[in-house]
């Protein structure tokens, strides 16, 4: 991948971030209201997201008051600018994006502290991070985001893609998946990226992914895969909690508070990606992550997207056994107590095949179908930040 040396953010930007700061203020004064109705579910879409601006689709969902919205920074720019050329999105009659916007804010902004946002390193999110030092995608770049939170919008929660451009062992080259292989310049830029994601955002709380490459150390063996990367034997079991390799991962949660991770859910519940052994591998790895999270009261996002493993489509859909695998998953974690803080349904499908998209909450396999289960049936661990995702009693049966 090539380097991208972008400009720094613009300063109406860092203005409009810090008129946003009150956000946060406003969630922590209204910890002894909702204190005890703290959000755990969460439910967004890119392709097709427009739908979650449409109560009538999942009124089930919203009844349960267990929701919240999660805007992938994709959308925040797709659902304004319709990707035309791409056969996957089919343009509603009269689709209007400014309107879309405004709905979706209106609908859930009262809702779980305003929901959550993900966004990437980029010169208008992390200003103060050097731009040699990442890799940024389109989205991340757009600014898109802040004419959401211009007209509205303030999520208290903000999930935050790392992408570094160093090189780190055991991966050599000039690209890494920093889902465990941090330097410690890394943990230096995230610890900037933190302070500026906070300013930028106005959220209360940031929270960085640090767990969803495919090339994941799973174990503590010198074998190799079948790319010859090391540390894919099936000898020994990686701990999260105690294995040096991860140490630097472990810097960061702590300095962050917490951390994300990435599991579709079908990587997660079968065996189709990794094989046989490493997956159970990979499924025990997961599970000490959080669990060495909820010793030190960390918060956890544990984001569940589709996977097909009948097409080998990788990500790009459809799942047609996405309620089955969020069901293992869900179920797997808690067995092996390892229930996050947050449980995450969605997809962040940029591609051009049909997938997966909220539809209706009675739609098999859609987004919001498979949302309402995790929202009535997937357990978690007391959020160590209620107020961040927190809801205002309801108003009326749907909350």
């Amino acid at each position: 991948m090539h380097q991208i040396h972008a400009p720094r953010a613009p300063l109406v930007l860092l203005g409009l971030a810090v008129a946003l700061l009150p956000a946060a203020a406003r969630a922590a004064s209204d910890a002894a209201r909702c204190a005890g109705r703290p959000v755990t579910s969460f439910v967004g879409s890119v392709i097709g997201g427009y739908q979650l601006s449409q109560p009538w689709r999942f009124p089930n969902l919203l009844a349960t008051g267990n929701i919240g919205l999660y805007q992938v920074d994709g959308t925040t720019r797709r659902l304004l600018d319709w990707p035309d050329g791409n056969r996957a999105w089919i343009r509603p009659p009269g689709y209007d994006g400014q309107a879309v916007m405004k709905a979706m804010i209106a609908l859930w902004q009262g809702r779980a502290g305003g929901g959550m946002f993900e966004g990437g390193n980029s010169p208008a999110l992390t200003p103060n991070v050097p731009p040699s030092h990442y890799h940024v995608s389109d989205d991340s770049q757009s600014g898109a985001q802040f004419r959401w939170f211009a007209d509205g919008w303030h999520p208290q929660v903000a999930m935050l893609n790392l992408s570094y451009a160093d090189t780190a062992p055991p991966f050599g080259g000039s690209y890494h998946n920093p889902s465990s292989e941090f330097t410690d310049r890394d943990v230096a830029d995230t610890a900037t990226a933190l302070r500026d994601a906070r300013m930028t955002t106005g959220a209360a709380l940031v929270l960085p992914y640090i767990s969803n490459g495919s090339r994941g150390h799973l174990s503590d063996s010198s074998d190799t895969d079948r790319h010859g990367n090391p540390g894919l034997g099936t000898r020994v079991q990686s701990d999260y909690a105690t294995d040096p390799y991860y140490a630097n991962s472990r810097r960061i949660a702590l300095l962050a508070g917490g951390f994300g991770i990435d599991t579709p859910a079908n990587i997660f519940s079968t065996d189709a990606y990794y094989g046989p052994g490493h997956s159970e591998m990979f499924r025990r790895l997961i599970a000490s992550e959080i669990r060495w999270a909820n010793r030190h009261h960390l918060t956890t996002a544990v984001f569940m997207t589709i996977f097909d493993t009948q097409h080998g489509m990788r990500g790009n859909g459809p799942d047609f056994r996405f309620l089955r695998g969020v069901q293992t998953e869900v179920r797997y974690l808690e067995n092996a107590d390892a229930r996050p803080t947050y449980w995450i349904v969605g997809q962040y499908s940029n591609g051009p095949a049909t997938t997966n998209m909220p539809e209706t909450d009675t739609t098999p396999e859609s987004i919001t179908q498979v949302a309402n289960w995790v929202a009535r049936n997937a357990h978690t661990t007391p959020p160590p930040v209620p107020a961040a995702t927190c809801s205002p009693p309801p108003a009326g049966p749907n909350g």
